[in-house]
């Protein structure tokens, strides 16, 4: 199937996204709900949908690198910031996230799923578009009783796009995303609090959960990291495989509006070489490139600064990854995801899935359900 076969498709499915109002809050909460998606049951396997709506979440970060940084004293230190995981300027931005709910008749469970999306990805990842009842991580575990909250990291999806060398890179993320946990451990989220948090996070998100385990490890109770490993030998040369290229050149109608230093895949074929191998439907590759969004130089810079050994982690940690990711395994793994062991030394438990005919994005390939399931499994087990 070809990706104009499924434009009509798209745009509906799309379109069911809330869309975010410029309002920043509301007198009676920090918070301000942007839409609603009412819950149904799903014509292809009778499967219940989830109950979901789209927030906007105010978030500041203060900065904690000495000095200015601009491009017009660009110098030597803002690579020295970024590799000390300091943050370059003190700001308030807008996260976007969405918080989906089981519904009406499952047993909910008191764990809430935090979800971290990857480079090039969004909040959109969580609850693909394409075949939901096979691809979508939301539906199946809010079939399982979980709730899950996917936020869109600074500079992605609906959330603010500020500067995305200075602004928009690692140590960014890993601080909003600590100070947003912290607030839904003192206060709940959304007039609900949770016994405990999962972090799950896919690629760079596993690696800002990587990176809060080590800074903050009483953040989450349990870690689920995907699609990494600490091999760093091809993650540039594979990075750069993707060829990314300026966003507002890909696409000026779409990104034109974005400050520089925002890039993503300029082809389909870019696409699939980053992200796709073995076991996927075309149409999975067609819709992942459609709704790709974006990430930045400064993510680019910053984020293999972040893979590091969390001493102090003792919850339990899995690791799921393709056979076949380039990115983080060379050609094929072999005994790089299970150094999981030696990164997270003090966890409780330690499970390692390596999962055939599967590339990067192994949430959009055929490997996807036995995925879902094993997470499930994990977690069922440490709540």
């Amino acid at each position: 199937m070809h990706l104009r076969a499924l434009l009509p498709s798209l745009a509906v499915q799309l379109l069911a996204w809330p869309q975010v109002s410029q309002a920043r809050a509301v007198e009676d909460s920090q918070y301000q709900r942007v839409g609603r998606a009412v819950n149904g049951t799903s014509p292809c396997n009778q499967t219940a949908l989830p109950v979901c709506e789209e927030f906007t979440v105010p978030i500041h970060v203060d900065k904690t690198a000495p000095g200015e940084f601009s491009l017009e004293n660009y110098n030597i230190k803002s690579l020295f910031a970024f590799a000390g995981r300091q943050v370059l300027v003190e700001a308030d931005y807008d996260m976007s996230v969405r918080l989906c709910e089981p519904a009406a008749g499952i047993e909910r469970k008191d764990t809430l799923q935090l979800l971290l999306h990857g480079a090039t990805f969004s909040k959109i990842m969580w609850d693909f578009p394409y075949k939901p009842e096979t691809y979508s991580w939301t539906r199946f575990m809010t079939n399982a009783g979980y709730t899950t909250l996917a936020v869109d990291f600074i500079g992605v999806g609906n959330s603010s796009k500020p500067d995305g060398l200075f602004e928009v890179h690692t140590e960014t993320f890993v601080q909003t995303i600590h100070n947003f946990i912290q607030t839904i451990r003192a206060e709940g989220f959304m007039g609900r609090t949770y016994d405990k948090i999962a972090m799950a996070g896919f690629s760079v998100g596993s690696i800002v959960a990587n990176s809060i385990a080590d800074r903050y490890p009483d953040d989450a109770d349990i870690i689920v990291l995907l699609g990494v490993t600490w091999d760093l030998l091809w993650v540039y040369p594979a990075f750069l495989s993707g060829m990314q290229t300026d966003a507002g050149v890909i696409d000026p109608e779409r990104w034109g509006y974005l400050p520089d230093f925002y890039q993503t895949h300029p082809s389909i074929e870019a696409r699939e070489v980053a992200c796709f191998w073995g076991e996927f439907d075309e149409g999975a590759l067609e819709m992942d490139f459609e709704t790709r969004d974006m990430d930045t130089l400064g993510m680019a810079i910053s984020f293999t600064y972040h893979l590091v050994t969390a001493k102090e982690f003792s919850g339990p940690v899995f690791l799921g990854i393709g056979q076949q990711d380039t990115t983080f395994c060379r050609k094929t793994c072999g005994s790089q995801p299970y150094a999981v062991y030696d990164r997270f030394p003090q966890a409780n438990d330690h499970v390692v899935k390596v999962y055939e005919n599967t590339g990067h994005a192994l949430m959009y390939h055929h490997a996807a359900p036995n995925l879902y399931r094993d997470v499930q499994d994990f977690l069922d087990s440490h709540i």
